[in-house]
């Protein structure tokens, strides 16, 4: 089989693009732009609306795949026209664009004749980018400058809960969108002293942002949440960013070691926005130890790079605190507050049988009695004993709804967790005997 686009007749670039520019392909000028994540999808928008008021979009097959193409290589080589290379990209949430990722548009600004050229790097260590050609350089930056205000306008990624990824095929860093479920007031039972610390320090922050900033306070912020595991501490986080519908979140894992630094200029670009680091303990070890020696010291210059009027709030969080300590205090001041999270105390615990009882009955059931056998346990053990409690029952012959506990079912269940699960299923919840 033979392509068409592969005949030996099929006209060569450079043909196409003497003719669109007019002969003036001898005087031209390229500017030369780095297309970021958080740019392509709006770039690709723009191309499309100019290429919908008239103009070509063309592929091309360069004789070595392996090495980037420019507009001088198109002029000077016998490059033929080739299918053009797109690939899909989330703009919204289940929803996809076709970003063009080797290809030529031919087009015009206010009468002149332009080139655009997208290219794809092969090496995982370079970034896509974007060529303009123009008769003149006030034509070629006038386009570009054209591309950069769409860029600033962008509201793609403002105000919504991504995170990054790296490309395992090429040097692209994706961005990727996360549905993260909100969380109410209501479901976070913590003791009020400690709510009050972390609204003043978060939403309390951003909204005497300006009066700070003028009076010449830094806005941006560094928080750690620590404590044992299922204290509350990601159910925190829901309620912040659903409190915060106009802020971006970042969010990020102790796996994603490689995109702190992308992750923290994300955060420039989408500001007001949120970084949030989970299990930092697994990004911010020592230095001596860590696998990644440099990727600490990364994380501290990139919250010293966003300056101290960023519109960015770090909110990190840790079960193992003692692992931070000194890496962090090396670099004082980019953490500003510590808050801990405790296990519940009894009237904390109270309150979690009442919010994890719901769709349950609980009449026959002696509260004031579990209250007391269940000092030292996380909230998460607390809502999974009530869960393996409604099964004690419903094995029981209880079928109506709400089912009806009573005290032997949350034992069984008691037992199942801390005897049965042993020693790995008490750590899992948050459970110190």
């Amino acid at each position: 089989m033979v392509f068409s686009w592969f005949k030996e007749k099929q006209p060569v670039v450079k043909t196409l693009i003497n003719r669109h520019m007019g002969g003036l392909c001898q005087s031209a000028e390229t500017v030369t732009h780095t297309i970021k994540s958080a740019e392509r999808i709006v770039i690709q928008m723009t191309l499309d609306s100019w290429l919908a008021r008239g103009g070509q979009l063309i592929g091309y097959a360069p004789d070595n795949f392996h090495s980037n193409t420019n507009l001088s290589q198109l002029l000077l080589d016998e490059v033929r026209i080739a299918p053009v290379q797109r690939r899909q990209f989330e703009k919204a949430p289940g929803e996809f664009i076709d970003c063009v990722t080797r290809g030529l548009l031919l087009l015009h600004h206010e009468g002149q004749p332009f080139v655009v050229l997208l290219s794809q790097p092969d090496s995982r260590y370079d970034t896509p980018a974007l060529e303009i050609m123009a008769g003149d350089r006030a034509t070629a930056t006038a386009v570009l400058n054209k591309l950069q205000e769409a860029i600033t306008k962008d509201t793609i990624y403002k105000g919504r809960t991504i995170y990054l990824e790296e490309d395992r095929f090429g040097g692209d860093i994706i961005i990727r969108f996360q549905q993260m479920p909100p969380a109410s007031r209501d479901a976070l039972v913590l003791p009020e002293a400690i709510m009050t610390v972390v609204e003043r320090n978060v939403i309390g922050m951003i909204k005497h942002a300006e009066t700070l900033r003028q009076s010449g306070r830094s806005t941006r912020h560094g928080v750690l949440l620590h404590g044992p595991p299922g204290t509350g501490k990601t159910l925190l986080l829901r309620y912040l960013a659903a409190s915060l519908p106009s802020h971006t979140v970042i969010l990020m894992t102790g796996r994603q070691e490689g995109l702190v630094r992308e992750s923290c200029q994300l955060a420039k670009i989408l500001a007001p926005a949120l970084v949030i680091l989970e299990d930092v303990d697994l990004i911010a070890t020592s230095r001596e130890t860590n696998r990644c020696p440099v990727l600490l010291h990364d994380l501290m210059d990139e919250m010293d790079g966003l300056g101290t009027k960023a519109e960015v709030i770090f909110l990190l969080t840790t079960n193992r605190p003692e692992e931070l300590e000194s890496a962090l205090s090396a670099r004082p001041g980019r953490i500003d507050q510590a808050i801990e999270f405790p296990l519940p105390d009894d009237d904390c615990r109270l309150r979690l049988f009442r919010l994890y009882g719901k769709g349950l009955d609980l009449s026959a059931v002696n509260l004031e009695q579990w209250v007391a056998r269940t000092e030292n346990v996380s909230p998460a053990f607390i809502e999974e004993l009530l869960r393996k409690s409604a099964l004690m029952a419903a094995e029981r012959g209880e079928n109506e709804v709400p089912l009806k506990l009573k005290d032997g079912d949350i034992q069984l269940a008691l037992e199942e967790l801390v005897i049965f699960g042993g020693e790995l299923t008490q750590k899992l919840l948050g459970f110190k005997p």
